[in-house]
């Protein structure tokens, strides 16, 4: 079986105060932060309105798209003619995401026994609907004999859902052939694939991101399948001009064995360290510049079949929520909603969900919940775990610290943990723990108000005075995150101006108020994710006025992002602000936005 080795742990060495420079593009609808997904699995409810519900749980803790599935076989069911296409059973559930307020992140999935010469066969045997628990080699789990096939189904399906997608995802887990590509994976075969279905996509909805199907990142040893890393290369060595054939590469990082994010294990590397793996690959064949999407991760609490306690899934989840968004990843999704019945007692993908089989919600549905409000508005700045002493941790043993900051308007947000467990926690069917070292161990947060509110990740709030200008705290497992209110911090505001149905291609005024007692230093502006040309920029009476010109841009939809940083003594503080614009010609009585 394919392996990938590496040779350290994650590292979030940023400066103090400036972001990573891969941070990519998050997706319209995000928070400043970043997306929050779910998947829709053992989510429950026999109506829309029921189903609607549900959902609104999600929207509720922060999530604001779900990953779903589209399958071939529901949208064009066996015999239907080739260009005959029904979506009434995805329509109900497109109908209840929508009125829980959230988009969706559709996967175009699997193969179509009519058009699969070996689907077709195994639809005529006892093997039709797979092997237990996975469904194993079932029918329609073969990939298309014409690539030309899938694609005039993905854009019949993109075409009828378009404005409701986060984006579009071809396949999931195509590496893992024995499962989702049988009989064998074929990375020569999935680009063909792919890029066979990327112009049909974005001939009917061409703003939508075309995502690489969520390859599942670790080699697991003894298992069949193709480390994520390997297959990612190995579709580029099919095709090097595979650059072409999507807008985003999206990965599932789970740990093998269920370790915890932060932990580094021998050849796997952690759960964290992946994405600069996976951000290898991709420079080795001039794409380091394509975002990343994490399309599933997860931890099930199963006690029989390889799980993790409930307070550690919703440990990991707040834990990985604030490190991803802090290495500029844009997009989480956790796998998933809810668990469901096991009979066999071995399926442990009965047990990943936020919520038990009875509807009632898990402790990691809670930390969610928690971590979107605590950190609503703010974004990732600065990695302050070496300057707050934090140790780095080990291989294997684990033991790292950190304290990650975000901010956001009129306060500073840091968020701090020891991930204190070692390669031998969550091991499967022996006993719990692990830990290797110190179950917490102090650390001292400058602040700049007299006090800051400490909230734990369960949501648990108190009050820590400060003794000269900083506040002594206990770093454990579980994240706790100082809220910094003083005036001051966050620092300063950045307003881009609101839409309008038609904004002017001449000129976009960006205001920035720099607060008293600070400094600006730079200004940045980008379009598409793409760093604009040197703008014009003026300060009058503390405020700045950014002009960008839009002169040349087509029409359709751009979407602005501006970064100011500001100096406030020794610290700099970084403001970020988003708006997505629909520039066009202006006629007589049209104004610049």
């Amino acid at each position: 079986m394919a392996k990938w080795s590496i040779g350290a742990a994650l590292t979030l060495s940023w400066l103090v105060g400036v972001p990573p420079t891969h941070a990519a593009e998050a997706p319209p609808g995000s928070a400043p932060y970043g997306l929050l997904a779910l998947t829709a699995n053992g989510l429950p409810g026999n109506t829309v309105a029921e189903r609607a519900a549900n959902y609104r749980r999600l929207y509720d803790a922060g999530v604001r798209a779900v990953r779903l599935d589209f399958p071939w076989t529901s949208i064009q069911p066996a015999g239907s003619p080739p260009t005959k296409f029904d979506f009434s059973h995805t329509d109900r559930e497109v109908q209840a995401i929508r009125q829980a307020g959230l988009k969706f992140i559709g996967i175009l999935d699997y193969g179509n026994p009519d058009y699969s010469s070996r689907g077709k066969y195994v639809a005529l045997t006892p093997l039709d609907q797979g092997l237990p628990p996975f469904a194993t080699g079932s029918a329609s789990s073969y990939p298309p004999d014409n690539p030309a096939d899938f694609a005039r189904y993905a854009r019949a399906t993109a075409q009828h859902y378009a404005g409701d997608a986060v984006a579009w995802e071809v396949w999931n887990e195509e590496n893992e052939g024995w499962r989702f590509w049988p009989p064998h994976e074929d990375p020569a075969a999935y680009a063909r694939l792919l890029c066979g279905t990327y112009p049909e996509v974005k001939a009917v909805d061409p703003q939508t991101p075309v995502l690489f199907g969520g390859v599942f990142f670790p080699g697991v040893a003894d298992a069949p399948g193709t480390s994520g890393p390997d297959f990612v290369a190995q579709a580029y060595q099919a095709d090097p001009q595979l650059t072409r054939c999507y807008d985003a590469m999206a990965y599932h990082p789970y740990p093998y064995p269920f370790t915890s994010p932060e932990v580094d294990v021998p050849v796997r590397g952690s759960v964290l360290s992946a994405a600069d793996q996976m951000r290898t690959v991709l420079q080795q064949h001039g794409d380091g510049g394509k975002p990343l999407w994490i399309t599933e991760v997860g931890w099930p609490t199963s006690s029989d079949a390889y799980g993790v306690p409930e307070v550690k899934q919703a440990q990991y989840a707040a834990r990985m929520a604030l490190a991803t968004f802090a290495q500029g990843v844009p997009v989480l999704t956790y796998y998933t909603y809810g668990d469901y019945s096991d009979p066999s007692g071995a399926n442990q993908e009965a047990w990943f969900g936020f919520f038990h089989i009875d509807n009632s919600p898990k402790p990691s549905y809670t930390a969610l919940r928690v971590f979107a409000s605590v950190f609503a508005g703010t974004h990732f700045v600065a990695d302050r775990s070496r300057e707050l002493g934090l140790p780095p941790g080990q291989q294997n043993t684990g033991g790292r610290g950190f304290a990650l900051r975000y901010d956001g308007p009129g306060e500073t947000v840091t968020a701090l943990w020891l991930a204190n467990e070692s390669a031998n926690e969550g091991q499967g069917q022996g006993s719990q723990g692990g830990t290797a070292g110190p179950a917490s161990v102090p650390v001292a947060v400058p602040v700049s108000a007299p006090a800051a509110t400490v909230v734990d990740y369960m949501g648990a709030r108190r009050t820590v005075t400060a003794q000269d200008g900083k506040i002594a705290l206990q770093a454990g497992p579980g994240p706790q995150y100082v809220i910094d209110s003083a005036p001051g911090a966050g620092g300063g505001q950045l307003t881009l101006p609101a839409s309008r149905p038609c904004a002017s291609r001449r000129v976009l005024r960006v205001r920035v108020r720099v607060p008293s007692r600070s400094r600006l230093v730079r200004v940045a502006v980008y379009l598409n994710g793409r760093r604009a040309g040197r703008s014009n920029v003026r300060v009058r009476r503390g405020r700045l006025s950014a002009v960008v010109d839009l002169r040349g841009l087509p029409r359709g939809r751009v979407r602005v992002r501006v970064v100011a940083r500001l100096r406030q003594g020794a610290r700099i503080r970084t403001l970020t602000s988003r708006h997505l614009y629909h520039p066009c010609v202006p006629g007589r009585r049209s104004q610049a936005v």
